[in-house]
């Protein structure tokens, strides 16, 4: 191309993030999201709250492991498989499921049968919780943003990678594009329009230029295996079975039911043999195959919390004497360590609570960086003479990315508490209800991409967000905030937390794009400010004053100086409110003023 490298990287910078920069930002806003998937997923189950959850400890697991198997021993005798989800750090109560009946086929993998299943769930306690309502939680923001829901698998996989890959590029281009590249991280000039733009979407691209870049390459490495398949293709022409056996681990073929009844190995002394071998690791899941039957088998799987690497680790033992068998996910090599820990980082499984929320932090500053790059060039673009055409559906899509997306994902939490429980297929209604809001809210963006708009919409997503701690108080039972938090666990106080600081995040930033009041609405607030604020408050100073004066003089006396002495009070708070800044300041100053009188002698 004509001109320099930096002018070659700035046309390429620009129109590789124009053409995709919306379904990125949509990708990122919705991964952010899937960091939390279980406490959303948690908080979407309002029927477990009153449960009291188990602690993540090698004790609590041994005891929630012995009430399942008692649990199960009772419901399910003859199944082909039990399994145990152990209680973790973000899922603090114990998950059970088993087969309907003996002799179902099993899949490859870890060992888990093919075939129905049933499932319940067990608190910390050991007492049986009921029936949850269906519902996709958090895991739906976790699929969908690399799948985009509505279409084939295949193709959603498909056009999130392409995106990925250009925001790959654009990165890479938006780097040797800055010739003051440390410089901008130390540079924001508020209000300036569009050099105020410019500058956030630079401080936001270096601030957080080490996770923009892991969180796209590693993206590229998760779906790599559908996206780039030529070198496995070459090597393994015609056996494709031969390559994944050699990079993912596979369990050891089980053997056939003997038909000999035999009791269970103490499921303790299996999972302390687990923590030596994982130097203390906690467990994740605990499958028992062939349960009572001579050739039981105990699985047990690594808790990826603490780990980079995403390779399943599990430890086999026998059902009936409870000694180490075999294992695997133990041994790999360079590339597929390579390979496991981007992935594990792209996931984020790892992280402890304030990692986590450095992560989250992060993805919102990659999603701001995406925003504040497509507002740039709509406002660059907006200055020319000739505005480009598509600049009006541009300034929608930013509306419909930026305001309706949020708001659209406070409505699918709403929609969770207010649909019926019992409702058929639920899960897929409340999907559905969350693409029908934003589908209202895309419509009036492209109908009006206004000022007035971005501000309606942030707005109604900050009152959505800011309003669920009330709704989970109204529609969660009676008990269940008292029950969580006795079991010294408040993952659903944090959630609410959480919902409440997004929703004042986003109404905050609607408050700012509020239209300047009118000069003659503004006047006039200050004119019944002065006539009635400045009054109150002389009318309360002449009280507590004349009071005040009562102390050391006629009462007579201190009455006609309180009485004096308010008519001061009365000309500086209207002198006040005409010279305060802003009406919030008067009003501010005024209520202070009150407040410091209320504190003398009455």
């Amino acid at each position: 191309m004509n001109g320099g490298l930096r002018q070659s990287m700035a046309w390429l910078h620009t129109w590789t993030t124009l053409l995709s920069g919306w379904l990125l930002l949509v990708v990122c806003i919705t991964g952010t999201a899937a960091y939390y998937r279980d406490e959303i997923s948690l908080w979407m189950q309002p029927e477990w709250h009153s449960g009291i959850p188990a602690a993540a400890t090698p004790a609590a697991q041994a005891d929630a492991a012995r009430m399942a198997l008692a649990r199960l021993q009772q419901i399910a005798p003859q199944a082909d498989s039990w399994i145990i989800d152990l209680p973790q750090q973000r899922k603090p109560y114990t998950g059970i499921s088993w087969t309907s009946a003996r002799g179902e086929r099993l899949a490859p993998g870890a060992g888990r049968p093919a075939g129905t299943f049933e499932s319940a769930t067990l608190d910390g306690h050991g007492h049986l919780l009921q029936q949850a309502r269906d519902t996709r939680g958090g895991g739906f923001f976790a699929v969908f943003h690399f799948t985009l829901h509505y279409m084939p698998v295949l193709w959603g996989r498909w056009i999130v990678s392409i995106c990925t890959m250009v925001m790959f590029v654009a990165l890479i281009s938006g780097v040797i594009t800055h010739r003051r590249f440390f410089a901008d991280f130390f540079t924001f000039r508020p209000g300036k329009g569009q050099r105020s733009w410019l500058d956030a979407h630079n401080a936001l691209g270096v601030v957080a230029l080490p996770f923009h870049t892991m969180i796209c390459y590693s993206g590229l490495v998760t779906l790599m295996l559908l996206t780039m398949p030529w070198a496995v293709k070459q090597l393994y022409p015609d056996d494709r079975n031969a390559f994944v056996g050699a990079v993912f681990p596979q369990a050891p073929r089980l053997a056939p039911a003997l038909g000999m009844a035999a009791p269970l190995a103490d499921v303790t002394h299996v999972l302390a043999q687990s923590a030596r071998q994982w130097d203390g690791a906690l467990a994740a899941r605990l499958t028992v195959q062939r349960p009572n039957d001579a050739a039981a088998r105990y699985i047990v799987q690594r808790d990826e919390s603490g780990r980079l690497s995403n390779q399943r680790q599990s430890l086999f033992f026998s059902g009936v004497d409870g000694t180490l068998a075999e294992r695997s996910g133990d041994a790999q090599s360079a590339a597929a360590a390579t390979r496991n820990t981007m992935i594990g980082l792209h996931l984020g499984h790892f992280a402890e609570p304030s990692l986590r929320g450095l992560l989250f932090i992060s993805g919102l500053a990659c999603c701001a960086m995406m925003g504040t790059g497509m507002l740039l060039w709509t406002v660059k673009a907006r200055q020319r003479k000739q505005p480009p055409p598509g600049l009006r559906l541009a300034e929608s899509l930013n509306i419909i990315t930026i305001a309706a997306l949020p708001a659209a994902i406070g409505a699918y939490f709403w929609l969770n508490r207010l649909l019926p429980a019992e409702l058929a297929q639920r899960a897929v209604a409340e999907i559905n209800g969350f693409f029908l809001c934003w589908g209202v809210l895309s419509a009036a963006a492209l109908c009006w991409p206004a000022r007035r708009m971005w501000m309606a919409q942030l707005m109604l997503g900050g009152a959505l967000f800011a309003a669920l701690p009330l709704l989970n108080i109204a529609t969660a039972p009676a008990d269940a905030h008292a029950g969580l938090l006795a079991g010294g666990n408040g993952l659903i106080a944090a959630t609410d937390a959480g919902l409440l600081l997004c929703g004042v995040l986003l109404a905050w930033a609607g408050w700012r794009l509020r239209p300047a009041t009118p000069w003659r609405w503004h006047t006039g607030a200050r004119v019944l400010t002065a006539i009635f604020g400045g009054y109150a408050l002389a009318a309360l100073a002449s009280a507590r004053l004349a009071a005040l004066c009562a102390l050391f003089m006629a009462r007579a006396d201190a009455a006609l100086t309180g009485m004096l002495l308010s008519f001061v009070f009365y000309a500086a708070a209207i002198i006040w409110t005409f010279s305060a800044g802003t009406l919030a300041r008067a009003w501010t100053a005024l209520l202070l003023a009150a407040g410091l009188l209320q504190l003398l002698p009455s």
